[in-house]
Order: structure tokens, then C-alpha cells, then sequence
């Protein structure tokens, strides 16, 4: 079986507003070195394969093209609408089923940062990979969580599988998208459940399977865009998509399904997904602070600071975010940057979207 790996990249990233803005989203920005996490991602992928796709909103695709001008048309899906990441998912293996019905597909997302475990990623992605062709099942990677949190789906365990070595592979027992607070500290403490990482596999005729089974509506409009790809009628596959329900594929299929199974990570992974989980990754200073730009600090620690044009200047700051942009500046307690998305709904209701 062919593989070819998708790379999810429609996202908007609004916990790194200011900065991840619609048209330039946090997974195109140089966060962490030279390169945008686009860029490393479809670097990194394409040591697996060169069958490697990138699936993106209509408003990204320029920017994308800029970034990564070797890609060619055919490797970018254009969603015409986001519709989550189940329609996201079911376009993408249309598409591949269309060059090759037989195909392994694997799913990763743009915007995760990787430390200098590439080659571990790389050997798990092969691993879900072979057990998504072995047993026709949807296959996903487990992180064993460091600490409780509500912006993961959890994933309990059965035995490893028998003759796996590392990295182990599991049944899985039960699936839970993002629990509240209270149900994520007893899955960490029962130690029988893993952060859901988002790194999927499956054959494509098995997720249609899974799809019908458990989202027969997202299916049967999935199904429409199909024939009318197939008949050469685009605007119609547009208009078919656009009426798809927006679901994440944690809920539509994942947290339904008996047919999956997890590979444990054996690697340095983060989401980045506020700008808390920016500044843990950060080369900081003796008082735990990271400055871009220049400041004048004073009894002051723990703190993420971006102003490259402005000086910051600060008396006895603590567990702080200080973003500055050419039109914003965001200031927030460390412990609350997951509510940076607040800000971005509360513009979007103002009618200020020339901050969007």
C-alpha cells in the first residue's frame, strides 16, 4: 500500500493573537527558529514519503504557496469552507482515493513543535502506519500526560498489544474529547490514559467505513462532493462541502468507534497552543523570562514577552504575556493564555475584524 500524509493547516491559531492573525495563522509564522512550523512540518514528512499533501482554508492558500513553492497544485486541498477537522479529514482522503483507492493515509497537523526526536516521530508514524494496514483500523499516538488539561482528548489503554516492541501499541478502550478539569485530574491519576496527539493513520476505505457507521450525515455530503468531483463539477463539490456539518473527528468518529488503537510516543512533543506553551520551549533567562526585543526588567519572572518595536519596561511582573504587533498589544496572566481566544470572538462580535 501507498502512503501519503496530510498535513492540516486551515487553522486560525486565535490563543496567539495578536500575532496569528486569519491570514497569517500561528502555523506561518517562525515561532521557533528560521523556518514557519509549516515548513518544518512538510520538511520533516517528507522524509516518510513524497506523496505529501497540505489541507487548507481558501483564505491561506497565497500565503502557503509562498512558504512552500515546491508544493504542487495537486498536493493542496483547498477546503472552499472550515467544516472541522472530520470534513477536513473526509476531503483529503477523497481526494487520495481518488489517485490511489488503496491507500495508507496518515494525518498530522502544521502546527506542533518537535524538539531533536525527529527520527522517533518519523519510526511512530511508520508504526501506526503498518497497524492501520495489519488490522484495518484507525490508529492514533498517545502522549502520557504530564499534567491534567482540557484541551486534549484522553485515551485509555488496554495491554500492549502481543509482539510489540517500542514503541507499544494498545487497544483502545475508551476515547474522551477534552474533559472538564475535574474528569482530566482522575484520568491522570488512574495512569491508564494518554494525551490524544492527533497523528492519525488508517486505510481511506476504512475511515469511509467508520465515517457512515458513526456520522452517516457527514458521509452521505461527503459522498455528494465525490460525485461531483467526479462528474468535473466543482462548484458544486464546493457547495457540497460548504453544507457539511462542522465536526472535529474526535467527536464524529473517534470517541464512537471500537476499532482503534494507539502507539505510544517515544518523543519530545508540544502543541503550542497559547503562548504558555510558546514560552516553555523558549531559551529564557536566569528569571525565567524570554525577551524578543528590547526591556528594562525589574523584579520580574516567568514571563513571555514579543515587542520587537517598542521597549518594555516592567516593575515586579510575575507569570506574565506581553505581545506587541504593529496594531495590538496583548497583556495576560500566563495561567489564562488559553483564553486569548475570548479576545478574538469579543473582536469578531464588535464588528473589528480589521484585528482579525
Amino acid at each position: 500500500m501507498a502512503r501519503h500524509v496530510v498535513v492540516l493547516a486551515g487553522g486560525s491559531g486565535t490563543r496567539l493573537w495578536p500575532r496569528s492573525r486569519e491570514k497569517s495563522p500561528k502555523h506561518l509564522l517562525a515561532l521557533h527558529g528560521r523556518q514557519s512550523l509549516l515548513q518544518s512540518t512538510v520538511e520533516r514528512v517528507r522524509r516518510l514519503t513524497e506523496n505529501v499533501y497540505v489541507v487548507t482554508e481558501r483564505s491561506q492558500v497565497e500565503s502557503i504557496r509562498k512558504q512552500l513553492p515546491q508544493l504542487a497544485e495537486t498536493q493542496l486541498i483547498i477546503e472552499p469552507a472550515r467544516r472541522g477537522t472530520a470534513s477536513a479529514l473526509g476531503l483529503a482522503a477523497t481526494v487520495i482515493a481518488e489517485r490511489d483507492p488503496q491507500a495508507t493515509m496518515l494525518s498530522v497537523h502544521a502546527d506542533h513543535y518537535l524538539g531533536h526526536d525527529e527520527d522517533a516521530y518519523l519510526a511512530t508514524l511508520d508504526t501506526e502506519a503498518r497497524w492501520a494496514e495489519s488490522r484495518r483500523a484507525l490508529v492514533t499516538v498517545g502522549l502520557r500526560p504530564p499534567y491534567a488539561s482540557t484541551a486534549f482528548g484522553y485515551i485509555q489503554v488496554g495491554p500492549p498489544l502481543d509482539g510489540v516492541t517500542a514503541p507499544a501499541v494498545y487497544r483502545v478502550v475508551r476515547f474522551v474529547e477534552k474533559p472538564d478539569l475535574k474528569t482530566a485530574e482522575g484520568f491522570l491519576v488512574s495512569g491508564s490514559y494518554l494525551w490524544n496527539l492527533g497523528l492519525f493513520s488508517w486505510p481511506v476505505d476504512v475511515l469511509f467505513t467508520e465515517i457512515a457507521s458513526h456520522a452517516p450525515a457527514l458521509h452521505e455530503g461527503l459522498e455528494r462532493v465525490r460525485q461531483s468531483r467526479r462528474a468535473g463539477r466543482p462548484d458544486e463539490a464546493d457547495a457540497a462541502y460548504t453544507a457539511l456539518p462542522t465536526q472535529a473527528i474526535d467527536y464524529a468518529v473517534l470517541e464512537r468507534t471500537s476499532n482503534l488503537l494507539v502507539v505510544g510516543a517515544t518523543f519530545e512533543w508540544h502543541d503550542l497552543g497559547s503562548w504558555a506553551d510558546l514560552h516553555d520551549i523558549l531559551e529564557q533567562d536566569e528569571a525565567g523570562n524570554f525577551v524578543e526585543g528590547e526591556s528594562v526588567l525589574i523584579d520580574s519572572k516567568n514571563c513571555m514577552i514579543h515587542s520587537p518595536n517598542k521597549l518594555v519596561a516592567a516593575v515586579g511582573l510575575e507569570d506574565m504575556v506581553v505581545i506587541e504587533t504593529d496594531d495590538a498589544i496583548l497583556i495576560c496572566p500566563k495561567a489564562r493564555s488559553q483564553d486569548v481566544k475570548l479576545i478574538v470572538d469579543r473582536l469578531k462580535q464588535m464588528g473589528k475584524t480589521q484585528y482579525l
